[in-house]
């Protein structure tokens, strides 16, 4: 009985954490940490325009909400030398909804900082493209993968000199 208590204890004791680190972690880290999201980037940020998006990780880190800046991880492809970004059930997803009031957002990839807005695709033919390159990066299987419309991508767009 003794022992239960104590896997218990343990159990309940990293759940809290985890959701401290939930809902606090953006004060406390310089981007995210893995799944938890994080806050504002440190760091410079590089000025390029059209940098070359073709080392890109895996998985990139997104800043968005400037006024209070949260971050998070995210899946990110490549096409046609753009970056592209996709978010499964984004209508019941928060970032989507965040970021697109507020399109400024940065990326950081290979430890560079990019700044950059957010631009909802809904050309039809390069959503398919874009799906398709996000299935094969990830492994998915591309025609489930670009049917339906639950899946939104988003293209990391230079920014104004003003914005």
């Amino acid at each position: 009985m003794r022992i239960l208590k104590w896997i218990a204890a343990t159990i309940g004791t990293v759940v809290l954490g985890l959701l401290i680190l939930d809902t606090f972690g953006g004060y406390l880290f310089d981007g995210p940490l893995g799944p938890i999201p994080g806050g504002a980037f440190e760091g410079p940020v590089n000025p390029e325009r059209n940098p070359d998006w073709s080392g890109i990780e895996e998985v990139i880190e997104i800043e968005i909400r400037p006024s209070r800046p949260w971050s998070l991880s995210i899946w990110a492809v490549v096409v046609d030398g753009e970056l592209y970004s996709p978010s499964g059930y984004a209508a019941r997803r928060r970032w989507p909804t965040v970021a697109l009031e507020d399109p400024r957002v940065r990326v950081r990839t290979n430890g560079q900082i990019y700044e950059r807005t957010l631009e909802r695709v809904t050309d039809p033919q390069l959503k398919e493209r874009v799906g398709r390159a996000v299935a094969a990066r990830y492994g998915f299987d591309a025609e489930e993968f670009v049917r339906g419309d639950t899946t939104w991508y988003f293209h990391y767009a230079p920014r104004s000199a003003g914005g």
